[in-house]
């Protein structure tokens, strides 16, 4: 019976009951080559196909030996990458080039050899097996003409491979291509993603160090704020800054977009107003004119950067802000909460921008807190957004000896409760400053960041 009349293309039929009564042989290898047709395209790692390709040709071929060489575009060789001898792995170091030895010869003329006495074939190389081999058949696999690799069985019995042998192995060589190629690719990918988490950790870990956890030597002020990115890398980001004797500064920035593009774009522009500050000591309304050309002039396309930013005068108890496209701050004084109604154009967009300013004389227990719209818009299953008034009952439940960090957890966690069971969608981001009755008279020291 001819079996190239039953080469496969995909996933073979089942074969008929009858043909086992009819032709039993032929029927079993039919059968083989059903069974490992659908299975090879379900087995993505290489070392489990191959040991799962040897059990199933086993059935058929009665080989000592089984090893599988692929071919490695580098180095111009063919490498051995499984062998197994009596249902044990064994070593795989074999190395060789094209037309050298049998299965350098079966690659490099693209033909199965199938040698019915080593000891006769002076192309007969002999390898570390623990096997003293006397047949030997050699396929190419192959995809199209593009070389993979070889499937070489050996026996210890002269003549041991038949003409249906090869043509059975012939057939399947084309499956077992396409299997490794796949294995191949599954596992670049897999490299791949693991290089990338292992960017994406470095990433986050530099992006956290960038951010300050707090300040000291501001009399008066108890200071908190808190991240939480929606995926591993994010767009928001905040700041604090020594803005001199007594004074701090205080950015929150939210930039256009998610993930690694909007982070690096974050870490640009808290360098940026880090070396503005050095440079210069102006209002907030100028700081963010400067800013927003700069960035402007970087020429981001489809990038902006919606930003707060405020400086807390210690001595006065003001609180200097301006604001380029954030949310607007809230100030809680006596259980009531107002929105200082401050806006503006996003940085980056547009040239020449001016930025208005306003001051707030703040008093013991007020609490002002600025939020990226990530809090804000935080929504439930039912696609209800967090919203002002969520936000603003919190606040106006706050108790005098909360501190500015309680007063984060408990914001971050009612929208943690509010989104229970909905995925994240953007980055939230808080600073929250709460005034204290502390009057200290040392107002000569520069704010310490850390």
């Amino acid at each position: 019976m001819n079996l190239r009349s039953f080469a496969l293309l995909g996933d073979a039929d089942p074969v008929p009951q009858s043909l086992f009564v009819a032709y039993p042989e032929q029927a079993k290898t039919l059968a083989l080559l059903h069974e490992v047709s659908r299975e090879l395209t379900s087995i993505l790692d290489r070392e489990e196909l191959l040991r799962r390709l040897a059990e199933r040709i086993k059935r058929i071929v009665d080989y000592d030996v089984f090893s599988v060489m692929l071919w490695n575009e580098q180095t111009q060789l063919l490498e051995s990458v499984f062998a197994m001898r009596c249902n044990d792995s064994i070593p795989a170091r074999t190395r060789v080039p094209l037309h050298k030895g049998l299965s350098g010869t079966a690659a490099g003329q693209r033909r199965v050899l199938r040698v019915h006495d080593v000891n006769e074939d002076p192309r007969y190389i002999r390898c570390e097996t623990g096997v003293d081999a006397r047949s030997e058949i050699v396929v190419p696999l192959l995809m199209q003409d593009r070389l993979i690799g070889v499937l070489d069985l050996e026996s210890t019995q002269p003549h041991a491979f038949t003409l249906e042998h090869e043509r059975m192995l012939s057939t399947l060589g084309s499956y077992v291509a396409v299997a490794l190629e796949n294995a191949r690719l599954y596992e670049g990918a897999l490299h791949n993603e693991r290089r990338l988490r292992t960017d994406l950790d470095t990433a986050r870990e530099i992006q956290r160090q960038l951010l300050p956890t707090g300040a000291r030597e501001i009399p008066g002020l108890d200071l908190a704020a808190a991240y939480v990115p929606a995926r591993e890398l994010g767009g928001d980001f905040y700041d604090f800054l020594p803005y001199g004797e007594g004074r701090l500064a205080i950015a929150l920035g939210d930039v256009s977009g998610k993930g690694t593009a909007a982070a690096l774009y974050g870490s640009l522009a808290i360098g940026t107003i880090r070396e503005i500050v050095i440079d210069s000591n102006c209002d907030p309304a100028c700081m963010l004119a400067l800013l927003n050309q700069r960035l402007h002039n970087a020429r981001l396309d489809s990038r902006f950067i919606a930003m707060l930013f405020g400086v807390y005068d210690a001595a006065s108890r003001r609180l200097h802000l301006s604001n380029a496209g954030s949310p607007y701050p809230l100030l809680l004084r006596d259980g009531h909460v107002v929105s200082v109604r401050l806006e503006g154009v996003p940085l980056g967009l547009l040239p020449g921008t001016q930025y208005d300013e306003s001051v707030l004389d703040l008093m013991p227990g007020d609490v002002a807190v600025f939020a990226s719209d990530g809090i804000l818009e935080s929504e439930n299953a039912s696609e209800e957004e967090f919203g002002l008034q969520r936000l603003s009952a919190v606040l106006s439940a706050i108790a005098p000896q909360d501190s500015a960090r309680a007063i984060t957890e408990r914001i971050l966690a009612e929208t943690d409760d509010h989104g229970a069971g909905t995925a994240a969608h953007d980055d939230r981001t808080l600073v929250v400053l709460r005034v204290t009755e502390e009057t200290g008279s040392d107002f000569s020291k520069l704010p310490v960041i850390y």
